[in-house]
């Protein structure tokens, strides 16, 4: 998964700058016809533990963990045989802020499935996005 991120220019004689994100996720496999590939926004983390300790991070995701269906929101679907789909997110967070889903929800990790008549494949991660808790000589942007 990538995010390009575009500088928008304000009318002409004024300063205003505002900022577009397009996030992007590539596949190389399946690209056959008749398959529909899903991608997701997940938006809980849900591997941070209860109280981390301060100065220490870790995924949000980690593969073979349990994903609940109610944590889960549809961000895009495109044809399997064009390797790739791409959203552009209404907001964008200049500080390392998560990925932004096309509604403007905020999405913790993002995930993809292969989808067909009989069903889907398993879920695999595109960006496992990251739980941080800042250390006491940390700056916070």
């Amino acid at each position: 998964m990538t995010t390009d991120v575009d500088e928008l220019r304000g009318p002409p004689g004024t300063d205003e700058l505002s900022y577009r994100a397009t996030h992007t996720v590539k596949w190389k496999a399946p690209r056959a016809d008749g398959i529909e590939i899903r991608v997701y926004g997940v938006t809980e983390c849900l591997s941070e533990p209860r109280d981390p300790a301060p100065g220490t991070s870790g995924p949000c995701l980690i593969e073979h963990m349990r994903l609940p269906a109610s944590v889960m929101v549809l961000a895009a679907t495109a044809p399997a045989a064009a390797g790739r789909i791409s959203w552009v997110a209404p907001t964008f967070y200049e500080c390392a802020g998560p990925p932004v889903g096309p509604d403007g929800q905020d999405y913790e990790s993002v995930v993809l499935a292969a989808y067909n008549a009989a069903g889907h494949s398993i879920f695999a991660i595109a960006e496992p996005g990251n739980w941080w808790r800042a250390g006491p000589n940390d700056i916070i942007c």
